[in-house]
């Protein structure tokens, strides 16, 4: 089984938006751990969908790192799968392309989609496995997944490394050899706004939290970027072909 761990706070609408492209996928063996950061908002959507394979409880600490810490704690399945509240899944057969792999093997399976930006959207693609992950943080979080007891193994979660709790997972992964899955496709959406863009929001606390990391894992001086400053390098310098544009599908 996968466990999908999804923080969420003042967002009901992303949420059930989310939630609906997880009950749509091929691959029924899942549940979704809702840690609701906020009012209860998170809490009455799933309580409204009414659907066993759906849990929400209340985040016991603040922000999104103990969100998704209270969500790991209470994970049941074999693998864990992180998933936004306003990212989805667009692949109906996603997860079960997760399982297949992480059913053979112990991985980070890490997956492509798109940047929705509301009125458009950017095909995004991370590219194949490569030491590229020691200077950028090019891996979704959304549609990312491993076996719950890789993540146990490698310590958890590290809420002293803030909004770069993903970075230093997959640092700790790929330092300790574990091998790095790429699912290419039209996988994941991911939404970008004012609320979760690096380089536009809270930049001297994401600043702190990145030299953080740097620190603790010896790494060279970094920059502060977001996946769509990711995207729109890449497209510059052709290094990674992740970027064209593209009118976002009704509905």
């Amino acid at each position: 089984m996968i466990s999908v761990l999804i923080p969420t706070r003042s967002r009901p609408d992303s949420l059930r938006q989310a939630l609906a492209s997880l009950l749509r996928q091929t691959f029924t063996r899942f549940e979704a751990v809702v840690v609701d950061d906020g009012e209860g908002e998170g809490m009455e959507v799933v309580a409204g969908l009414a659907d066993p394979r759906l849990r929400a409880l209340p985040n016991p600490g603040r922000g999104q790192v103990e969100a998704r810490m209270q969500a790991l704690a209470q994970a049941r399945g074999d693998a864990v799968l992180f998933l936004d509240d306003d990212d989805l899944l667009l692949d109906p057969a996603y997860l079960y392309r997760v399982w297949r792999i992480l059913s053979r093997e112990e991985a980070v399976v890490y997956g492509e989609g798109v940047l929705d930006l509301g009125s458009w959207e950017i095909p995004y693609r991370p590219g194949e496995p490569g030491d590229w992950i020691l200077v950028d943080n090019r891996i979704l979080a959304s549609g990312t997944a491993l076996p719950l007891r890789l993540v146990r193994e490698l310590g958890g979660l590290d809420p002293e490394v803030g909004d770069y709790w993903d970075w230093d997972l997959w640092l700790r992964a790929y330092r300790k050899g574990v091998p790095f899955r790429y699912l290419k496709g039209r996988g994941v959406s991911i939404g970008v706004h004012g609320a979760n863009q690096s380089h536009g929001n809270r930049p001297d606390e994401r600043r702190f939290f990145l030299e953080r990391l740097r620190q603790k894992h010896g790494l060279p001086p970094l920059r502060l970027k977001d996946h769509l400053l990711l995207a729109l390098e890449g497209a510059e310098d052709g290094s990674v072909p992740m970027f064209t544009f593209g009118h976002t599908s009704p509905g």
